[in-house]
């Protein structure tokens, strides 16, 4: 088992060098302008693999205006040591297929969650089921390492890692980004807006059958989880009861320091909170 926390910036790397964890990812799926500058990513990667750990690059989805600057950023990181990079389009994967880096298909390159419109009431958040093939296509750019989260159906398959996020569901990514709308800004001056939660819960729903939005249905409202937008992207906040033992991603975002410390004590029983 591996236990990596995965920040956005490097603002709290030296909290997380502190605890008991195997790798340190640094990024998100949604927006490039919230990445962190080459400049602040190249010491936060040295300092990463300076302890021992498993230094990661999260590449989020390149907009046509973005996929250069993206790859010409992860071929500089890749040259100063380990690295992982995580990539969240095919195109991304596609230029770096071939590269000496471990690749990684990202929580973004998810398929679509099974759903039955005869059920009822309908549960909100459907397991998303990943096809063999799937797997198949993803290893002609070079990845065997898949990010999914706690509840993904995944084949097992030879030579395949699956690291599992855990406590959140990524549901969505805008490409026109609420968060900036909301607090009028845009991009890059939006960055410092991402990491401010906006708190809320669904009330209606696209009825895909007949393309026109609905009110929730009485029957489904228990159901409906409590939603979190970070930036571009929807989570739901899902506990994972453990995580077995299976290689897992924490998100710093969802935890205070303390609660953070305290999380990596359950996931690792024989690791005390107090000696974190």
């Amino acid at each position: 088992m591996t236990v990596e926390v995965r920040l956005t910036t490097a603002d709290r790397l030296e909290e997380v060098l502190r605890l008991p964890v195997d790798a340190v990812s640094i990024g998100q799926e949604g927006c490039a302008a919230k990445l962190p500058a080459q400049d602040r990513l190249r010491p936060a990667v040295e300092r990463i693999t300076g302890t021992g750990r498993r230094a990661g690059l999260v590449l989020p989805a390149a907009w046509q205006r973005t996929g250069a600057q993206l790859v010409d950023l992860a071929a500089d990181l890749a040259q100063r040591g380990r690295l992982t990079l995580t990539v969240n389009d095919l195109g991304t994967a596609a230029v770096l297929a071939g590269s000496d880096c471990e690749l990684a298909a990202g929580l973004a390159l998810l398929p679509g969650r099974p759903h039955d419109a005869a059920e009822a009431p309908r549960r909100p958040l459907q397991p998303p089921v990943f096809e063999d093939a799937c797997l198949q296509e993803l290893e002609g750019f070079g990845i065997r390492t898949l990010e999914a989260e706690a509840e993904a159906d995944v084949p097992v398959r030879p030579g395949w890692q699956v690291r599992r996020l855990i406590d959140v569901t990524p549901l969505a990514w805008a490409r026109s980004c609420p968060t900036a709308r909301h607090h009028q800004l845009a991009p890059p001056h939006c960055a410092d807006a991402c990491d401010q939660p906006i708190d809320m819960v669904a009330t209606h729903r696209w009825q895909l059958g007949h393309g026109h939005r609905e009110p929730i249905p009485v029957a489904d409202r228990p159901a409906q989880v409590p939603l979190t937008v970070y930036g571009n992207a929807v989570y739901a906040t899902t506990p994972t009861a453990h995580a077995d033992d299976n290689d897992v991603i924490i998100d710093a975002r969802f935890y205070s320091p303390d609660a953070l410390a305290e999380r990596l004590a359950t996931v690792r029983p024989s690791v005390s909170a107090a000696s974190l």
